[in-house]
């Protein structure tokens, strides 16, 4: 799968994991905070473009992950697979991440031997109001907005069960999102629990792939996640899906297919 380029720290000093995917010549024009104590970075490189070094080979607190798989999922699993922190979240490699804000989530979750993963929000996103603008208890029907850098894992509840990201979800997969809320799915059936945090953990720049209401690319992933993570009773929730987004789909007659299970 893959090789460090050297040693991992000790769990104590890596209280936190940040894994970072990439791909290729990319890793070079990754940004990362200053060293922050307990909190370590895992850079993980899919289509690595040789010869062209580590560019985090003088830090003591980044670890570079050379991968021959293709895929956002596999990136993710690779990180679940080799980390070695007790937490770990999720990041793509043009984030501008919140230390701060990361290790309040870190934090609250070594306190909280209960949960299982928590969630905080990107800039932007926080709701100034509602139940949602507060501490909550995660669920399937409000975790479909979670991704990355938001979502934390304790490593090894994920591990110990075997759940994998389904590499059929994501960047370089059949479907090109969703794979968080698969992830989570595939975590609250296995009885393990989340909370999400009033907490900001960093920024995206630009529209992400699930802000995107034109392509029908896009959608047919939607009813792809819907179906990944409801089975049958999808056939409910693509209607209650489309009328909750009407205002976001570019015509009625989108919404009206999308309700039907059809996007194309």
């Amino acid at each position: 799968m893959g090789r460090f380029v050297s040693g991992w720290m000790s769990i104590e000093e890596g209280f936190l994991c940040v894994a970072l995917s990439t791909l290729g010549k990319r890793v070079h024009g990754i940004t990362l905070p200053p060293p922050t104590p307990r909190l370590r970075f895992l850079v993980l490189v899919q289509e690595p473009r040789l010869p062209a070094g580590d560019p985090f080979e003088a830090r003591d607190d980044v670890e570079t992950l050379w991968l021959n798989t293709v895929g956002l999922s596999h990136s993710r699993n690779a990180a679940v697979a080799h980390g070695e922190s007790p937490f770990l979240v999720f990041a793509d490699d043009d984030m501008r991440l919140d230390t701060g804000g990361l290790m309040q989530l870190a934090d609250h979750l070594a306190a909280r031997p209960d949960l299982d993963f928590v969630a905080g929000w990107r800039e932007g996103r926080l709701p100034d109001s509602g139940a949602r603008a507060g501490r909550h208890r995660l669920s399937l029907r409000n975790s479909g907005r979670i991704c990355a850098p938001e979502l934390m894992i304790r490593r090894s509840a994920v591990a110990t069960r075997g759940i994998c990201f389904d590499t059929d979800f994501g960047k370089g997969a059949g479907h090109a999102l969703g794979e968080e809320y698969v992830f989570i799915a595939d975590m609250l059936r296995a009885g393990l629990r989340g909370e999400a945090l009033p907490v900001v953990v960093g920024a995206h720049a630009g529209q992400s792939s699930g802000e995107m209401w034109h392509d029908p690319a896009v959608l047919n992933a939607r009813l792809a996640v819907q179906r990944r993570v409801f089975g049958p009773f999808a056939r409910l929730v693509h209607p209650l899906y489309a009328f909750k987004h009407r205002r976001d789909f570019s015509r009625q007659g989108a919404a009206l297919r999308f309700a039907l299970g059809r996007a194309g």
